[in-house]
């Protein structure tokens, strides 16, 4: 599973270096703080939603830049494989005092699996974006559609004997990969990537707190930019049974 997953990986790189061979963005640099509360719900049998509230920074902590509001029903086939269909909607400030819509429906299929120790998440996501124009730094409440395939690869490592009460402390490794899709994407195949290390202490079978870094390269959507962000995420994760 990993041997395909890095093949995954790699090809998508090859496909944003086809595309970006006759581009010459200019770096930006910034720093930003993403606060996120995670809830898994659990439900009857298999299923489960899954939900997220978010709020990020940009400029360090001097701008807004964006919240955020996620949910999904999830089904899971086994303790291995699960699928979710989800929607989620986000404010992106335009200023302090604008902000600019996005819908976005999504599925996705994680695959989870572990080896000795060692806790492997392989993550496939599909997106329907719907982003609102702006027009002179003014909302247009018009809407342009794309496809958006997203591929996240994530490992976690106990820090010491895990404990089936809580109290348990694991290292985060991962990496997500953006790639955008659809007759409205010209230039910028190549969305994002999110490479993270960090810290994941679990509480209690109910709650986790993690501290994760994050560094964050983007291509804006003209290529005429490629942003890269350094990223502070602080997440609470909450699961409650039903």
């Amino acid at each position: 599973m990993i041997k395909q997953s890095l093949i995954f990986t790699f090809l998508f790189f090859q496909l944003l270096n086809s595309f970006s061979k006759n581009v010459d963005p200019v770096i930006v640099k910034d720093n930003s703080l993403w606060l996120g509360y995670f809830s898994h719900i659990k439900l009857k049998r298999n299923w489960a939603i899954n939900s997220d509230i978010q709020f990020r920074t940009r400029n360090e902590l001097k701008e807004s830049s964006q919240v955020l509001i996620r949910s999904g029903l999830t089904y899971s086939i086994n303790n291995k494989i699960e699928f979710t269909l989800g929607a989620a909607h986000f404010r992106f400030f335009i200023n302090n005092n604008k902000t600019r819509g996005e819908w976005r429906p999504w599925q996705e299929i994680k695959i989870a699996d572990q080896f000795g120790k060692i806790k492997f998440s392989n993550r496939f996501r599909l997106e329907q974006r719907f982003n609102e124009l702006v027009r002179d730094d003014v909302p247009t409440q018009n809407y342009q559609f794309n496809w958006r395939f997203r591929h996240r690869i994530d490992l976690r490592v106990p820090l010491k004997k895990e404990k089936d009460n809580g109290n348990n402390l694991y290292a985060l490794i991962g990496n997500e990969l953006m790639i955008n899709a659809g007759k409205n994407i010209r230039v910028n195949y190549f969305d994002q990537n999110r490479l993270y290390i960090g810290l994941n202490y679990e509480i209690n079978k109910q709650m986790s707190v993690q501290l994760q870094y994050m560094h964050l390269w983007q291509l804006s959507s003209y290529a005429r930019e490629m942003n890269f962000t350094n990223i502070l995420r602080f997440n609470f994760y909450h699961t409650i049974s039903i």
